[in-house]
């Protein structure tokens, strides 16, 4: 089965791509700089491209079962502006293929029906807002958009604070104010669980918080 995993250069997209590389799938790494990929396998292919480029993201996509975007915003306010649209080219290309499967990430900064919203989720939201305004427009407009599709989505919303600390495969997953989440989240165990949900239909176009 080949998958196609966008964002795979970033800290949390290359052990992605080493996740589903353990679990035997043929990967299809799309990159802006092939150098900042430092997983090598017989069963990895390498497309450098910028996701502005939709003719480059159809062929990066096509054959694939499955597609994975580990990618978010930067905190920086050109790069955020973007992200929308280059999800959005994403959206298209499955469209127009028929490829069903897609799994991306998020953040609880995007609401959901699900979540039992209290202060404490509002203050947060607001601090959040003012502190990074670029990410969190970004994260709400680009969820939405993924929300509107067509496809077999899964968002995975990040709840807790990102770490480098070891695998475990042991998170939390559930909604706001009806589950306990703990306060970090490492990118391991995210990576780890992002294959998980390829074949499992338990979150098939739900949007679940996620933590350690």
């Amino acid at each position: 089965m080949q998958l196609t995993v966008f964002g795979a250069s970033g800290k949390t997209g290359q052990q992605v791509v080493q996740q589903a590389l353990s679990r035997g799938y043929q990967v299809v790494a799309y990159v802006r700089d092939p150098a900042k990929l430092s997983v090598t396998d017989a069963n990895l292919k390498i497309i450098q491209g910028q996701l502005n480029d939709l003719d480059m993201i159809k062929g990066a996509v096509t054959g694939s079962q499955a597609v994975l975007s580990a990618l978010g915003p930067t905190g920086k306010e050109a790069s955020d502006q973007q992200i929308s649209l280059e999800i959005g080219n994403i959206l298209i290309a499955l469209d127009e293929l028929g490829i069903k499967r897609f799994i991306a990430l998020s953040t609880t900064s995007a609401q959901d029906p699900y979540d039992i919203d209290s202060i404490k989720f509002r203050l947060r939201r607001t601090m959040i807002h003012k502190g990074s305004p670029s990410s969190y427009e970004a994260i709400v407009e680009y969820t939405e958009l993924v929300r509107q599709s067509e496809c077999d989505w899964t968002l995975l919303r990040i709840a807790s604070l990102l770490t480098n600390a070891s695998l475990t495969r042991n998170v939390q997953v559930g909604y706001l104010g009806r589950d306990k989440f703990k306060p970090k989240l490492s990118r391991a165990n995210l990576a780890w669980f992002m294959p998980e949900q390829i074949d499992s239909t338990e979150f098939i176009r739900q949007a679940p918080a996620i933590s350690n």
